[in-house]
C-alpha cells in the first residue's frame, strides 16, 4: 500500500513546509524574470478535509485547524493563509499552492507515478495552462532539469516509505545538481530521530558544497513512535529568505505546540570555498 497523503494534508508538517514554499517563491518573485517550480512528488494536488480519511487521523485539527481565526500571524504565515482560502473547504497540496504563487510567466512541472493519484492530480491541475505534469517517479526528475526559465525550485519531498530514502534522496540532488547547478533546491524530511536527520544534514553540506539552510519544526507533543518534527533543507537560498523565514517559525511553534517543547531551529552554513 502506497502512502495516502489524504490522511494527513494539512496536518503541521504541511502547515510548515507550505509556508515555507510560498515564501521561496514570493522570494523567486522579487524579480521579474519568470521561475520554474518542480515539485518531484506531487500527490494529488487537493484534499478534502471533511473527506473520512482526514477525519479519521484528525490531523489536520492541529495543523490548519489551529489558524483559521489566527489574529496578526506574521506576513510568510498570512500570504500563505490567503492561499489556502483560496481554494474553500479544500486543503492544496504543493502544486496548487505553487500555481497560485504562480504568475502569468511561471511555471510548475509536477510528477506523480502512482496512477490513480496522478489521475486526480490531472483532474485537479491540468486545466491551468501554467502546468505541466509527468506521470512519472520523481526521482527520474532530473530529466526534466535544467528548465527553459534557467531560475527556479525543486521541491523534493517524497512519502518517506523507503528505508534507504534519505540515501534516493541524496543521489537525486546530486544528478539533479549536475545538470542545473544554479537551481534552488529545498528537501523536506521527517525528524523521527533526531541523530538520523542531524546525519542527513550534514550528508548534504558534506555532498552538496553550496550555500544552505536547515529549518524544523517540533511541535512538542510526547506520543512515541509518531513524527512530532521535520524540516526543510534548502541549498541555494535565495539572499535574506532565511532571515525572513525565522519570525514565522517561531510564531507557528507557539501556535502549532502540543507540548511545552515545541521549538523552531534555524542553521545556515556558506558554501565550501
Amino acid at each position: 500500500m502506497h502512502y495516502q497523503h489524504r490522511y494527513h494534508a494539512g496536518n503541521f508538517a504541511d502547515v510548515f513546509k507550505h509556508v515555507l514554499l510560498c515564501g521561496l517563491l514570493r522570494a523567486l518573485s522579487r524579480k521579474d524574470k519568470p521561475w520554474r517550480l518542480l515539485d518531484t512528488h506531487a500527490g494529488s494536488g487537493l484534499y478534502d478535509l471533511a473527506d473520512a480519511a482526514a477525519e479519521r487521523t484528525g490531523e489536520y485539527r492541529d495543523g490548519i485547524g489551529r489558524l483559521a481565526d489566527s489574529a496578526a500571524p506574521p506576513a510568510p504565515v498570512r500570504d500563505y493563509l490567503e492561499q489556502v482560502r483560496g481554494f474553500g473547504g479544500g486543503y492544496p497540496g504543493s502544486p496548487l499552492l505553487g500555481l497560485a504563487c504562480a504568475r502569468e510567466q511561471d511555471r510548475v512541472t509536477a510528477c506523480e507515478k502512482v496512477p490513480a493519484v496522478f489521475e486526480q492530480l490531472r483532474l485537479n491541475a491540468a486545466a491551468d495552462p501554467r502546468v505541466q505534469l509527468h506521470q512519472r517517479d520523481g526521482y527520474e526528475s532530473h530529466a526534466l532539469l535544467p528548465p527553459p526559465e534557467k531560475r527556479g525550485l525543486v521541491l523534493i519531498d517524497p512519502p518517506f516509505e523507503r528505508p534507504d530514502e534519505f540515501d534516493a534522496v541524496s543521489a537525486y540532488l546530486k544528478k539533479a545538481s549536475a545538470r542545473w547547478a544554479g537551481g534552488v533546491y529545498a528537501v523536506w524530511y521527517p525528524v523521527k530521530n533526531r541523530h538520523e536527520a542531524d546525519r542527513f544534514r550534514r550528508r548534504l553540506m558534506r555532498e552538496h558544497p553550496r550555500s544552505g539552510v536547515d529549518l524544523q519544526l517540533h511541535n512538542g507533543a510526547e506520543a512515541e513512535g509518531q513524527m512530532r518534527a521535520c524540516g526543510l533543507c534548502v541549498l541555494n537560498p535565495p539572499y535574506g529568505w532565511a532571515a525572513e523565514m525565522e519570525p514565522a517559525l517561531r510564531w507557528l511553534a507557539r501556535a502549532l505546540a502540543q507540548g511545552p517543547r515545541a521549538e523552531h531551529l534555524v542553521e545556515a552554513w556558506e558554501a565550501a570555498a
